[in-house]
C-alpha cells in the first residue's frame, strides 16, 4: 500500500524501539496463550481434580479416610468415588455409571443416559474429610496461582513497554513529519497558496499529520497485534479440541465477504468526514483573522449562519459514519461474538459428560471460551478501526501532498553582490493561460538608481515585481526575460537569487518576539547596529518612549504597535540585510504623513549604492526618484522623471492631480 511505505519512511528511522515494541507484543501474546491453560488446569486438574477415582494404597502418605488410605497416583487398589452433588460431597464406594445425578440423604440415584435407574449407598463428607482430600492439591494450586500472578505482572510490564516504544515511535514520527511539512510549505511555490486557504493548509499540518500516528497504530493492532492474537488463539484451540477449531474456518469467508461490503460504503464517507473538517478550520481561520471587520460591520449573524452550514455538512458525515459503524460494523460484530460463544457452550453442553464430566470440563469450556474471545476480539478491532483507517488514509495522502509537493529548487550558494543593473525584455506573464497581465514590458534600471512604478489598480506593478523577485517564474505560454546584471535570474536557485534582495511590503509582517529579533530577522548582527538603523530612519522616538527599548516585547501580528512602528520596523530589517536592489512595494500606504517624511528622508540616506523600487501609491514617495514607469493594463505608457511626466499631461499628471488638488 502507497501510504504505509510513505509512512515507513519516518518510522524506519525507529528501528530500534520498533523491534522491542514487536518482541513485547510476542511476549504479551505469549503470556496471553499461557493464561487460559492455567487457569483450566487450577479448574479441571485441582479444584475438581477431587472428582477423580481415588483408590486404596497402603502406603501411609495418602488421604486417611475410615481407616484407610486413598490415593490417585497408585490406580491398583479399591476405587473411591467422590461426587459433589449440590455443594455436598459425597463418598460412595466403587465407581458409578454415568448419567444424572439425585441424593436422597443415603443412596446416590444416577439415571443413565439410557433411561436406567441405579443406586449407590453415599456418606455425606464431613468438612475435615473434605479438607483431607483436598490436601494433596494445595500445592499444586498455590504454585500455579503464582504462575498466574506472575503472567499478570510480566503482561503488564511487557504491555507497558510496547506501549510506551509505539508511542515514542508516534510522537517523533508526528513531529518529523510536521518539520518536514512546514520545511516544505516554505519551499512550495506561490501557486500553491492561490488554490489552498491558509487554515486548511494549517489543518493539514496540525491534524492531518496524526493520520500518520493512526495509521502506525492501526497497522500495529490490526495487522501485527490481531494476527499474533489469532495465531496464538489457534493454537490453544486446536490444543482443546481441534475439530471444533476447524469448524470456525468456515466463518473467514463470510467476514472477508462482510467486511469488502462494510469498506466500500465507508471509504467515500472517510473521504469527505475528512474534507469537512478541513473546511471548518478554513472557516474558523477566516473568521479569527477578520474579527475586528466581522465587528465593525456587524456581520456576526450571517457569519453564524455561514459557520453553521460548514459545521452541520461536518456533522451529517459523522452521523452516516456513526450509522454505518452501528449497523453492518463493530457493533453487529459484537452480536456475532455473543452469538458464537452461546454455540460454543451448547457444543459442549451436548456431549456425553457425566456430572464429573462436566465438572471436569469446566476448565476446558471457560479456556475455550477464552481463545475464541482472543479470535473475535481481532475481528471486532479490524471493523471497529477500519473506520480509522480509511480516515488515516486519507490524511496521511494529505499531509504528504504537502511534504512530496512540487518544491522549488532550495540550493545555496553564496554569490557576489549585486550592482543592481536590472532589466526587463519584452515581458509577457499571465497567471492565468491566454490571459495575460503584462504585454510585452521592456524597462531598464540602472544600478544604484530609484525608480518609481505607479498605475491604477490591475496595471501590473506588483506583478512585475512578483516577477522580479521570483514569487512567479515566467512559464512555457509566457515570453521575455529578466536579468540583473546581464544574468537572466533563472538560471539561480531562488534561494541564491535573493540573498542580495529585500522587500518591504505593504502591510509588514511582524512575528512574536521583540522588536530586535524582527529586525535581525536571522541575520547576526549587534543590538548595537539595529539601534543605529532604527535611528537611522527615523525610529528613534519608538526607541526612546519603550522602557525596554528594542527589547520590547512584541505581540503576534505587531498588536501592540502602531501601523507606522511596524512598517519602520520592516523598513530596518530590509536595510540591516543590506540588499543590493530593495523593492517597496506600496510601503508608505498606510502611514501616517509624518511617518512617510521619516522613512522619506531614510529612504535618501539608504538608496546610495543599491538599485531601488518603489511601487508607489502615494506620488510624494516618488517625486525624487531618477525614474518613474506608468503601468496602464499590463502596458508601459510612460516613462520620465517627475517633472517630465507632469509637462507630458497624461495618465501620470492626472493622477498626481488627482491627489493634490485637495492639498
Amino acid at each position: 500500500m502507497r501510504q504505509i511505505k510513505l509512512v515507513w519512511r519516518y518510522i524506519r528511522r525507529y528501528k530500534k524501539l520498533l523491534m522491542v515494541s514487536i518482541t513485547c507484543m510476542l511476549i504479551v501474546q505469549t503470556l496471553g496463550l499461557l493464561a487460559p491453560l492455567i487457569v483450566k488446569s487450577i479448574l479441571d486438574d485441582q479444584l475438581v481434580g477431587i472428582t477423580r477415582p481415588w483408590y486404596e494404597t497402603q502406603e501411609t502418605s495418602g488421604v486417611s479416610y475410615n481407616g484407610k488410605y486413598y490415593t490417585q497416583d497408585d490406580q491398583t487398589g479399591d476405587i473411591l468415588t467422590i461426587v459433589i452433588l449440590n455443594g455436598q460431597y459425597l463418598a460412595i464406594d466403587g465407581p458409578i455409571e454415568l448419567g444424572q445425578q439425585f441424593f436422597d440423604g443415603t443412596n446416590l440415584k444416577v439415571v443413565t443416559f439410557e433411561g436406567n435407574e441405579v443406586f449407590y449407598p453415599a456418606v455425606k463428607l464431613t468438612g475435615g474429610e473434605v479438607m483431607n482430600f483436598y490436601a494433596p492439591f494445595i500445592e499444586p494450586v498455590a504454585i500455579l496461582l503464582i504462575l498466574l500472578f506472575g503472567r499478570y505482572v510480566l503482561h503488564i510490564l511487557f504491555l507497558f513497554l510496547q506501549r510506551i516504544t509505539t508511542s515514542y515511535i508516534t510522537v517523533n514520527v508526528v513531529r518529523d513529519a510536521r518539520k518536514d511539512a512546514v520545511k516544505a510549505l516554505q519551499r512550495m511555490p506561490m501557486t500553491y497558496f492561490e488554490h489552498e486557504p491558509a487554515g486548511k493548509v494549517a489543518n493539514r499540518i496540525i491534524t492531518d499529520v496524526n493520520g500518520m500516528i493512526n495509521l502506525f497504530s492501526t497497522l500495529m493492532n490490526l495487522l501485527l497485534n490481531a494476527s499474533l492474537s489469532v495465531i496464538f488463539a489457534y493454537i490453544g484451540m486446536f490444543y482443546l479440541d481441534s475439530s471444533l477449531a476447524l469448524m470456525t474456518f468456515v466463518a473467514f469467508p463470510l467476514i472477508y465477504l462482510w467486511l469488502r461490503f462494510f469498506v466500500s460504503h465507508l471509504n467515500q464517507i472517510a473521504q469527505r468526514v475528512s474534507e469537512s473538517a478541513s473546511m471548518i478550520t478554513a472557516k474558523l481561520n477566516e473568521i479569527i483573522n477578520g474579527v475586528n471587520i466581522l465587528q465593525i460591520f456587524n456581520y456576526q449573524n450571517e457569519t453564524e449562519k455561514e459557520f453553521e452550514v460548514v459545521s452541520n455538512e461536518y456533522r451529517r458525515e459523522q452521523l452516516r459514519e456513526q450509522k454505518l459503524h452501528l449497523t453492518i460494523g463493530w457493533n453487529m460484530i459484537r452480536l456475532l461474538g455473543l452469538m458464537v460463544t452461546a454455540l460454543i457452550i451448547g457444543y459442549f453442553g451436548f456431549q456425553s459428560l457425566t456430572i464429573s464430566g462436566f465438572i471436569i470440563s469446566a476448565g476446558t469450556i471457560y479456556a475455550y471460551n477464552d481463545y475464541l474471545s482472543r479470535l473475535i476480539e481481532p475481528v471486532q478491532t479490524l471493523f471497529r478501526e477500519f473506520g480509522n483507517l480509511q480516515m488515516a488514509l486519507v490524511r496521511t495522502d494529505r499531509i504528504f501532498a504537502i511534504i512530496d509537493a512540487e518544491q522549488e529548487d532550495d540550493s545555496f550558494e553564496v554569490i557576489p553582490r549585486y550592482k543592481g543593473d536590472i532589466k526587463f525584455e519584452n515581458l509577457w506573464f499571465s497567471y492565468v493561460k491566454e490571459k495575460p497581465v503584462l504585454l510585452g514590458v521592456n524597462l531598464d534600471i540602472p544600478a544604484g538608481s530609484m525608480i518609481g512604478i505607479v498605475g491604477h489598480t490591475g496595471s501590473g506593478k506588483s506583478t512585475l515585481m512578483n516577477l522580479l523577485l521570483r514569487f512567479y517564474d515566467l512559464k512555457e505560454c509566457d515570453l521575455g526575460n529578466i536579468y540583473v546584471d546581464g544574468k537572466e535570474i533563472r538560471e539561480l536557485s531562488k534561494r541564491t537569487y535573493r540573498q542580495h534582495i529585500g522587500i518591504i511590503l505593504q502591510d509588514p509582517m511582524i512575528y512574536t518576539g521583540t522588536i530586535a529579533s524582527n529586525v535581525k530577522f536571522g541575520k547576526d548582527v549587534s543590538d548595537e547596529e539595529v539601534e543605529r538603523v532604527l535611528r537611522e530612519i527615523g525610529g528613534g522616538y519608538m526607541i526612546d518612549k519603550l522602557e525596554n527599548g528594542i527589547h520590547h516585547e512584541v505581540y503576534r501580528g505587531g498588536g501592540n504597535l502602531s501601523v507606522g512602528e511596524k512598517q519602520l520596523i520592516s523598513f530596518a530589517r530590509a536595510v540591516v540585510h543590506n540588499p543590493s536592489i530593495l523593492v517597496m512595494d506600496e510601503a508608505t500606504a498606510n502611514i501616517d504623513t509624518e511617518t512617510e517624511n521619516l522613512i522619506q528622508n531614510a529612504l535618501n540616506k539608504v538608496k546610495e549604492g543599491r538599485t531601488t523600487i518603489v511601487i508607489a501609491h502615494r506620488l510624494s514617495t516618488i517625486k525624487n526618484a531618477n525614474k518613474i514607469i506608468v503601468l496602464e493594463n499590463g502596458l508601459k505608457v510612460e516613462e520620465g522623471t517627475h517633472d517630465e511626466l507632469l509637462a507630458n499631461d497624461k495618465q501620470y499628471a492626472g493622477i498626481y492631480r488627482s491627489q493634490t488638488k485637495n492639498v
